[in-house]
């Protein structure tokens, strides 16, 4: 059968996440930052929305530079918060790896999926299996995605990058070739400045010419290891298999609401699906959870969190529903806002068999 991988890249995650809690920078220029902390300005671009990058921001320009030629422009200037984009990454990821039939996590807004067995090889059904996951990010988090499949990581990768954003690239095997070889050496996923230098000495510049370059000049260069690599990578052959991280850490969903609401029972009424899940997920894997925490966006687009972290782990799925309902209305407590979307996460899995539930360690009335 033949292989059908794939890449997910979420948009200019940082930002676009900046964007959904705050929809009036849609049409702004928006830069997440790293601040040195030296001066005001010191530091450098995370990520641009595109706005920005328009405009010559993008990631790796001193914060200086980036606000001088953003100048004039109404810009929204943002310290990254990683706690925050990790959150979102971890839900999204959630969902997707349990779509797919294998899923490995690469960096915070991107990750490798194989979809061989569920599309049987079938490049068509793969398409829809794919269209379905940018669908499901985008309903469930706002966010837009970009995916690239092929044969072949490699091949993934770089198709991933070839329509963004919001982009969706097929690559057939039968395409492979001709899709890769017009494209530069520097495409191909791992091909650094350094390989990049002494593939131009040996007039290799194209990935087209790397696929018929001699092997054994090649393995001279770089050894027989990555020579063999370029080689199939170029090809579109690498058979690199998508390996599944390890143990999730956490399981979560998130739920868009049917209307505003500060009614904790009817939010979590509409709720059930996702907590059904989650108590499906505990049960299935034999884990035990510490932390139980409620996600709230609230009607202005902020995000509360309310949780509880256990002494012993507990694994009382049964109880989940109403120990998170106890923890929303703590939340709600806190702010005159309604809910406009709720999540749930258990976290800190563990494989204890203790029999625990969090309402055991709540007091009464809170």
């Amino acid at each position: 059968m033949v292989r059908v991988i794939g890449h997910l890249d979420l948009d200019y995650f940082y930002a676009q996440v900046e964007e959904v809690q705050n929809p009036s920078l849609k049409t702004r220029p928006v830069v997440v930052c790293v601040f040195s902390g030296r001066t005001e300005d010191s530091g450098v671009v995370s990520t641009s929305n595109y706005q920005a990058r328009a405009l010559g921001v993008r990631s790796g320009l001193p914060i200086v530079t980036a606000k001088r030629r953003l100048e004039g422009h109404n810009p929204a200037v943002i310290r990254m918060d990683h706690g925050k984009y990790e959150e979102v990454s971890a839900r999204v990821m959630e969902l997707v790896g349990g779509k797919v039939d294998a899923f490995e996590k690469t960096g915070i807004d991107e990750a490798f999926f194989d979809v061989t067995a569920m599309s049987k090889g079938d490049y068509q059904a793969s398409m829809q299996i794919a269209q379905e996951l940018k669908d499901t990010i985008l309903h469930s988090e706002g966010l837009t995605s970009s995916v690239g499949l092929g044969r072949s990581k490699v091949v993934a990768k770089v198709a991933s990058d070839f329509a963004k954003p919001d982009g969706l690239t097929v690559v057939t095997p039968e395409s492979t070739l001709d899709f890769l070889g017009v494209l530069p050496v520097t495409k191909l996923y791992g091909v650094g400045p350094k390989t990049t230098t002494i593939l131009e000495e040996m007039k290799v510049r194209t990935v087209a010419e790397l696929a018929q370059a001699d092997p054994s000049a090649l393995e001279r260069h770089f050894g027989r290891r990555l020579s063999s690599y370029l080689l199939a990578a170029a090809r579109g052959t690498d058979e690199d298999p998508v390996v599944p991280n390890q143990e999730p850490t956490q399981f979560s969903r998130i739920v868009t609401l049917r209307r505003d609401t500060r009614d904790t029972t009817e939010a979590l009424g509409q709720m059930a699906e996702a907590v059904a899940s989650i108590q499906g997920k505990l049960i299935g894997s034999g884990k035990s959870y510490k932390t139980l925490s409620v996600i709230g966006v609230l009607s202005d687009l902020s995000v509360k969190t309310k949780s509880r972290t256990l002494e012993l782990p507990a694994r009382d799925a049964a109880g989940v529903r109403d120990d998170a309902l106890v923890l929303l209305e703590g939340l709600l407590a806190a702010t005159d806002k309604s809910l406009r979307r709720v999540g749930i996460r258990v976290s800190e899995l563990t494989d204890s068999a203790d029999q625990s539930s969090l309402s055991d360690f709540l007091p009464s009335g809170q």
